[in-house]
């Protein structure tokens, strides 16, 4: 699966990592995921939740 391939090549970084602050300036202004989904803290967010729920344990 992609979210195994990433965790393999990034480590805990891809799934548990902090998302810097300054990401939440870039792209949309911030607000929820729902409201501003092109935000990159958001575009962030996601993808880690992603990599999380479907790795295989």
């Amino acid at each position: 699966m992609l979210s195994n391939t990433l965790f393999r090549l990034f480590g805990h970084r891809i799934c548990c990592g902090q998302i810097p602050a300054w990401t939440a300036r870039i792209g949309q202004t911030w607000d929820t995921y729902d409201v501003a989904p092109w935000n990159l803290y958001n575009v962030i967010w996601r993808t880690q939740t992603w990599v999380r729920s479907n790795l295989d344990t």
